[in-house]
């Protein structure tokens, strides 16, 4: 700039051609300074994307439900809920089209598949989820995060291909460097180094847990009173809440109407609404639309809840499967990781509220006393204890809570992990001591006539109260499938037939003796100093550090200098309609 002024002051001589002359050097000053700006705007902006944050588009569906790829937005046609599924297959060049276009989709709730109006082109500006494939999420990664601070586990993080370097990937870290590393039962397990130093009968490895905003996070929905089919209803399928046992007359569960909400005025004995997964089937729904109720229910009680993914159930995914009932469209392994979310309205100052959970005929149950707004924790009534990391136990865990007399209240109780989590209007409940447990390795589900325990392991209920409520959902973990490239999907033994799954599923008197549960499998990886272990939320679906390597080829890791940075926000999801955001979206990543 000082040159620039410099240029202009030393012309002496005056008339038209000296003020011509300046004339011209102000310009070519002006065009110079205009080129150095940008220049340089250019420059920082470069190094703002090579050093501190760079946008990234999700391309496929592997980190879904979390991070959505290119899919559909679609309301069921029975029920009114509004999911996704993925179009990922649709990413292929046009040639290939008509082959790779989703053509249907499942609802997870009522599991109603639906023909996709996709040939209809729709009105430019309406939204058109049930026709359009959309683009996915555009997301902001820092790359100065691990820069300051390790990575940690259950960050979402963006790296570099072992197999291919010029190839971004977005996964959830799960292994740390210096780690062994478990896949069992759809729960993570860890060594850590300093156990390897120990002998080998004294080594420990422990259950990776999540943080409560991780696991509120990564919570998939498997029911909701707001959405029940309409064909459901007119047919009469069986309720999924029901009373669960006699009490004295006035003090049951009512249900509304149309069954999507719940009164009680209990009595000093405990009325418990609980929660029995009848979920239809593909085959069910070939008898409902006919006009008629399968004939499989006279004989059914229930059945698991199984980890299904309405993300991956299309025709799309589920071509290499032939029949009625197949593992998209069902699941492939029981789901014990349950979490209970109720919209609750206390017509009492005072009274217990009730909730439960049970996983492997484990109950636990959390009390809140209305009156004074404290919360309790128990395993089978006191019975088990709360066992923390250093080996401290507690028979009971408690904490003061805002649900304090009479008015409306979120409420969400969740098993994760073997830790028990707690929310009242989206609060994180911290107890006063660790809500952990120990529990035996190999979890089956269990049932017996006097209490139906995992055919019914969600339930809400109280005592001395009046509650009406309004609204209920359950929720389950992911299931992280045991997988590697030896052991691929196809044969993941226990359930290549899915019809014995389904049998099993669905009769809780072969749960004690059948070698289903025995049969599933744990992968085994190890981990040197800079190795990282990632997977993807989609477990089903995700080519991550399970199956990437062929003899070595890639590694089943990421090395630390492959990292590029940790996922912090999605900035911009697809929009409804041009130039409107889906604001709902825009959020941080957790």
């Amino acid at each position: 700039m000082s040159r620039g002024k410099a240029a202009t002051a030393a012309p002496s001589d005056s008339g038209p051609a000296a003020g011509e002359a300046g004339k011209n050097e102000n310009d070519v000053q002006t065009t110079r300074e205009t080129i150095e700006s940008v220049v340089v705007a250019v420059v920082l902006a470069f190094l703002f994307r090579a050093f501190v944050a760079e946008a990234f588009v999700i391309p496929t569906g592997s980190m879904a439900p979390t991070l959505q790829g290119r899919h559909l937005d679609v309301y069921c046609d029975q029920c009114g809920h509004r999911f996704q599924t993925g179009a990922s297959s649709e990413n292929f060049p046009r040639s290939h089209h008509d082959f790779t276009q989703v053509r249907d989709a499942t609802c997870p709730i009522c599991r109603y598949t639906m023909a996709l109006e996709r040939s209809d082109p729709g009105t430019f500006f309406l939204w058109r989820g049930n026709r359009d494939a959309f683009n996915g999420d555009r997301i902001l990664v820092s790359k100065f995060a691990y820069q300051l601070a390790e990575p940690k586990r259950w960050d979402v993080i963006v790296f570099k291909y072992p197999g291919n370097a010029k190839q971004n990937y977005i996964k959830r870290l799960v292994g740390l460097p210096g780690e062994t590393l478990w896949i069992r039962h759809g729960d993570v397990f860890v060594m850590e180094p300093s156990e390897k130093e120990k002998p080998a009968a004294e080594r420990r490895r422990r259950i990776a847990r999540k943080p409560p905003a991780k696991v509120k996070a990564m919570l998939q929905l498997v029911d909701d009173t707001d959405h029940i089919g309409e064909q459901l209803r007119k047919l009469g399928w069986p309720s999924r809440w029901k009373q669960q046992s006699e009490v004295p007359d006035g003090q049951q569960w009512v249900s509304s109407q149309d069954g999507s909400q719940f009164h009680v005025t209990a009595g000093s004995e405990a009325s418990w609404l609980r929660y029995r997964h009848f979920a239809p089937l593909p085959s069910d729904w070939v008898d409902m639309r006919e006009g008629r109720l399968p004939d499989r229910l006279n004989a059914v009680r229930g059945q698991l809840i199984m980890d299904y993914y309405p993300y991956n159930d299309s025709n799309a995914t589920r071509g290499s499967y032939a029949g009625d009932n197949t593992p998209s469209q069902i699941g492939t392994a029981w789901v014990g990781d349950l979490a209970i979310e109720s919209e609750v309205v206390v017509a009492s100052d005072q009274g217990q509220l009730l909730l439960k959970l049970v996983e492997g005929g484990m109950v636990f149950e959390c009390r809140f006393d209305v009156a004074t707004g404290q919360a309790s924790l128990t395993i089978d009534g006191g019975r088990v204890p709360f066992t923390a990391d250093d080996g401290t136990v507690a028979d009971v865990a408690t904490a003061t809570t805002r649900l304090q007399g009479a008015g409306s209240y979120l409420l969400r109780f969740a098993n994760v992990d073997d830790k028990l989590f707690l929310w009242v209007n989206e609060r994180s409940i911290q107890f006063d001591v660790p809500t952990t447990f120990a529990r035996e390795d190999n979890v089956r589900p269990v049932w017996s006539p006097a209490d139906p325990l995992d055919l019914a392991p969600l339930g809400i209920g109280g005592e001395n109260i009046e509650l009406q409520v309004n609204r209920l959902k359950v929720l389950r973990d992911i299931y992280y499938m045991a997988l590697d490239w030896e052991h691929d999907r196809i044969e993941y033994d226990p359930y290549v037939n899915i019809g014995d799954l389904l049998n099993v599923a669905t009769d809780p008197h072969s749960w004690a003796e059948t070698p289903l549960f025995d049969a599933r499998r744990e992968v085994r990886f190890e981990l040197d100093e800079d190795q990282f272990f990632p997977m993807g939320d989609n477990s089903p679906q995700s080519k991550d550090a399970r199956l990437w390597s062929v003899a070595g080829d890639p590694p089943p890791y990421v090395e630390r200098r492959y990292l590029i940075g940790k996922a912090l926000l999605i900035y911009w999801p697809h929009a409804w309609r041009p130039f409107w955001p889906n604001f709902s979206r825009m959020k941080t990543i957790q």
